[in-house]
């Protein structure tokens, strides 16, 4: 039994990584493929043990450093820089998509959902289970706009920067989001009392502001002392310069001196070379032990969020921009963490997001065919933030390009309409941050199976046409 299970796990890891590759060349969105490895190896034949706890809190370990990851790539000066544009991109980008998408599962559900009628499976209650399922859509998937946009040489760009900064805080609303819905009671706890009033929403609400905000606070404070310390130093350059005159006599004087005070200067000499080889030596320790720290700040923070009621994903994201102040920890980060052992836990959890999409309803038609109309509205959701894109990024992106030739009215407008489109289909793919929440929704109770996969195939087909619609808009322009 042992050796069939290691080769189970061996190939269940090595298939993990070849179809990751795989889905990342073809369609350069690698967890699509691992969320069908998880699918295969979860419910074809049980090839991996039944008990998938360790594999599920590696999962989570996983999602955690990615979400740290995004919050540690966060850059404030950007996010200064097209601020109120992107905070208007943002908020739309949000509340449209979570507004459809309520709207579609609470009037379609009884179409397709029978939960508690006949297979026993929970009551699960539409207003919970349509909050949960908008919120999954509201999100955008920042990897992989940033790669594709990193391919085409435009992340540094205006519009570039407008879509990072603007699907960051669409994740930051649907981190909020996801801890109203860890909030929701199941109709069990309704039914023996409780029930969903305005505390409910209120607590992870207020809980997510104050963790975000000290967060905040703790960026502010660390730019204050860091601009501080770079005036000090410069400071210091300017007084070395003043070299002080030299008199004969008193160079004779010192040289007497200096032979009275041998000793001193031999066991100051030694003291700097302690130091120097203490350094040397230590470095690489040092360097362990910040990059633990960085760790169990990122740990700490989530476990903090989670316990005043927020959820303990935003608290990683936030710990993240706390770190991002940090050019050292960064640095650490990638290459101890980043290109190491984050790549294998994120790929665990979008393999356990495949464990828990049910079989029997996944290849159900009538469930597929409401993915793909849910998929075409969370789609049209998105783009419809291409209206709200300011008239003026055409003139910032013109004016950073460094471009001196004036461009004609027509010009003018096609670019104009260019941008937009681009911001528009960059905010269509899904990805990471709405499978988690479809999950958390499934294991908190609020959602039903078979909204679990309707989300599921919108989120997957989502992604697809946003990595396909964005590429087809930037061909369209011959300078990207």
């Amino acid at each position: 039994m042992l050796p069939s299970s290691l080769f189970n796990f061996g190939l269940f890891s090595l298939s993990l990584y070849l179809v990751g590759c795989i889905f990342e060349d073809l369609f350069q969105c690698r967890l699509l493929g691992e969320l069908l490895i998880g699918f295969i190896f979860g419910h074809l034949g049980q090839l991996i043990p039944t008990d998938k706890t360790v594999l599920n809190l590696a999962g989570e370990l996983g999602v955690l450093a990615l979400i740290f990851e995004a919050g540690l790539c966060t850059e404030l000066w950007k996010v200064a820089r097209v601020g109120p544009y992107a905070a208007l991109v943002g908020v739309v980008g949000s509340a449209v998509p979570f507004l459809t998408g309520f709207g579609f599962i609470y009037a379609s559900r009884n179409q397709y959902d029978h939960s508690g009628d006949n297979d026993g499976s929970p009551i699960v209650d539409p207003v919970s289970e349509a909050i949960a399922s908008g919120a999954a859509l509201a999100s955008t998937s920042i990897a992989i706009a940033v790669s594709i946009m990193r391919k085409r040489g435009i992340l540094e760009t205006a519009e570039g920067a407008l879509i990072t900064t603007a699907a960051m805080l669409d994740d930051v609303i649907s981190l909020i989001l996801l801890g109203i819905v860890s909030a929701l009671e199941t109709p069990q706890q309704t039914s023996s009392g409780k029930r969903i009033g305005a505390m409910t929403i209120l607590k992870p609400l207020l809980s997510s502001l104050g963790i975000t905000i000290f967060a905040l606070l703790g960026c502010l404070v660390v730019s204050r002392l860091k601009a501080r310390d770079s005036i000090e130093r410069d400071e210091v350059p300017e007084m070395a310069l003043e070299t002080p005159e030299v008199h004969p006599e008193c160079e004779i004087d010192r040289i007497d001196n200096a032979k009275d005070s041998s000793s001193k200067i031999t066991w100051r000499q030694l003291a700097a070379q302690a130091k120097a080889w203490v350094v040397h030596r230590c470095s690489p320790l040092v360097s362990s032990i910040l990059l633990s720290a960085m760790i169990l700040v990122g740990l700490g923070y989530s476990v903090l969020a989670e316990y005043i009621g927020s959820t303990k994903f935003l608290g990683s994201f936030m710990a993240g921009v706390l770190c991002s102040n940090f050019p050292t920890l960064k640095r650490l980060h990638h290459k101890h963490v980043v290109l190491t052992v984050q790549p294998a836990l994120s790929a665990i959890f979008f393999a356990t997001i495949g464990f828990a999409i049910p079989l029997d309803k996944l290849l159900e038609p009538t469930l597929f065919a409401w993915g793909v109309l849910y998929a075409i509205i969370g789609s049209l959701s998105k783009v419809i933030v291409a209206a709200v894109v300011p008239s003026s990024l055409q003139k910032i992106v013109q004016r950073a390009s460094g471009e001196t030739t004036v461009p004609t009215e027509n010009e003018i407008q096609a670019r104009r309409i260019h941008y937009r489109w681009i911001v528009g289909t960059a905010m269509i793919a899904r990805g990471e941050l709405g499978l988690l929440i479809a999950q958390q929704a499934v294991e908190q109770g609020v959602m039903g199976s078979s909204v679990m996969v309707v989300s599921t195939w919108s989120i997957v087909l989502c992604t697809l046409v946003g990595i396909s619609a964005l590429g087809i808009v930037m061909n369209k322009d011959t300078r990207l």
